[in-house]
């Protein structure tokens, strides 16, 4: 009896191991890493992007390209500005007629309410050099304007004129070239021209008219 008890305890225990064996195994969960996010913003620290920031430029400042600093104060800035751009009178035109806009001279030369009425007259002279004189180029106009007689480097203003209006200096303008070739003079003038194109062009119409 104890014989077969054993037997039969042996097979019970063989049996169950082969179960064991026997049964899928089902796999322990894995644990697997987090997905890694892309950056939707720059890495900052205290306002520079340290994944974009030059450290070059900064360790090894020289051999750079350095971008200069604009030369010419913008209009109503300071009291630096030039003659003309102060007068709201870019083209320097001489005090003596009765402009529209005019409010008073500097002692030589017309001051005007705004530049519109400024850039106005220079337009209406223009016009009266076309009209009247038969003046109808750049080196016509430039001539007459800054004539080499009263010390002007009228050749230079010429060429400087006609380069940068796109023009020929002794081709005569048609209406389209004539706002090109004042914002032209008043960065000859001046020594930049701080007008919007648009400006001009309507301010110049209306010296025309």
């Amino acid at each position: 009896m104890r014989r077969l008890a054993i037997v039969t305890a042996g097979a019970a225990i063989g049996a169950g191991i082969w179960w064991l064996i026997k049964k899928p195994q089902t796999p322990a969960a894995i644990s697997q890493p987090l997905p890694v996010q892309p950056l939707t913003e720059p890495l900052t620290l205290g306002g520079l992007d340290y994944l974009n920031f030059d450290f070059e430029s900064l360790l090894f400042p020289w051999g750079q390209n350095v971008k200069p600093e604009t030369a010419y104060p913008v209009q109503g800035a300071n009291t630096m500005q030039p003659r003309g751009i102060a007068n709201n009178n870019p083209l320097n035109i001489e005090y003596g007629d009765n402009w529209q806009g005019l409010t008073g001279s500097d002692g030589r030369f017309a001051k005007f309410e705004s530049a519109f009425y400024g850039i106005r007259a220079a337009g209406r002279i223009l016009k009266n050099y076309r009209d009247k004189y038969g003046l109808k180029t750049v080196t016509g106009i430039v001539n007459r304007w800054a004539p080499p007689s009263d010390n002007n480097p009228t050749q230079k203003y010429i060429n400087f004129v006609a380069s940068k209006a796109g023009v020929n200096a002794n081709s005569p303008l048609s209406m389209a070239d004539y706002p090109r070739v004042v914002a032209a003079m008043i960065h000859f003038e001046n020594g930049f021209n701080p007008y919007d194109q648009n400006e001009i062009i309507t301010a110049v119409n209306a010296g025309f008219a």
